[in-house]
């Protein structure tokens, strides 16, 4: 009897289990979510890992709705769907926000993005001046928040939370996972509110940028909608999704 082909299925399991289960799929995971040199080659061997069941995919959380509603929101503003005389004032406030920040080429994109007026942005105003504005795109249960930027003279200030709410409870249907494409120094500003970093994103000069994502369910997303109510928001028309059939997918 060959005992051969038994004895490799034997060490084959042995090394998943010590190895990559456990210890070596942790490692492999904070590997691959650094951003210097080889990012590529880390974020294609982990997926690759992933996509043979020889480690677990990093999972998202629930949004951590208690830490999003806990203090009032500013009061004042008005919150409303973007329109094409509002392009020059969201250009600015990238302008403003973009410098050392975002990779040269975001810029050209975003105003792409505002040209095709899709429902998709939403602006905050003060006094009929725009502060801050952001949009959201959906395919299938995988949605991302785009954009989102706030005027330098009313950061910190409750727009960036009344924004994330925002473009929050547009998001349909029972369940989806709400992705944010973020450079380093804003990426903490979501994990505040309970997103993880799970995933990797690239310029066109190749650098590598975090992606953080949180799932967002229906009865959160009702509570969102009465803690803006009440705090005197409107909640703008849900966003709809392209897919007839949702679907998960990783993004890398």
């Amino acid at each position: 009897m060959n005992v051969l082909p038994i004895v490799s299925v034997i060490y084959s399991l042995l090394f998943y289990f010590l190895f990559l289960r456990h210890p070596l799929g942790g490692w492999l995971q904070r590997g691959y979510l650094r951003q210097g040199p080889g990012a590529k080659v880390r974020a294609t061997l982990f997926n690759l890992l992933v996509n043979l069941r020889l480690v677990p995919a990093i999972a998202v959380p629930n949004i951590d709705l208690p830490k999003l509603t806990e203090k009032p929101l500013p009061q004042g503003y008005a919150v409303r769907l973007w329109k094409l005389e509002d392009t020059q004032a969201c250009l600015e406030i990238y302008q403003m926000n973009a410098p050392g920040r975002f990779p040269a080429e975001v810029e050209q994109e975003f105003e792409e993005v505002l040209k095709k007026n899709e429902g998709a942005m939403l602006v905050i105003e003060d006094q009929g001046r725009i502060v801050a504005c952001g949009g959201m795109t959906l395919e299938g249960i995988q949605g991302t928040l785009i954009y989102g930027l706030i005027h330098s003279e009313f950061q910190k200030k409750g727009v960036g939370r009344l924004l994330l709410l925002s473009r929050l409870v547009r998001f349909p249907g029972p369940a989806v996972v709400v992705n944010i494409c973020a450079v380093e120094d804003s990426i903490g500003y979501y994990k505040r509110f309970g997103f993880a970093r799970y995933a990797l994103w690239f310029s066109q000069n190749g650098q590598a940028h975090p992606m953080a994502g949180v799932s967002l369910h229906a009865e959160t997303r009702e509570k969102i909608a009465a803690f803006l109510a009440g705090e005197g928001y409107p909640v703008l028309p849900a966003l709809n999704s392209s897919d007839e059939e949702p679907r998960a997918k990783s993004i890398n």
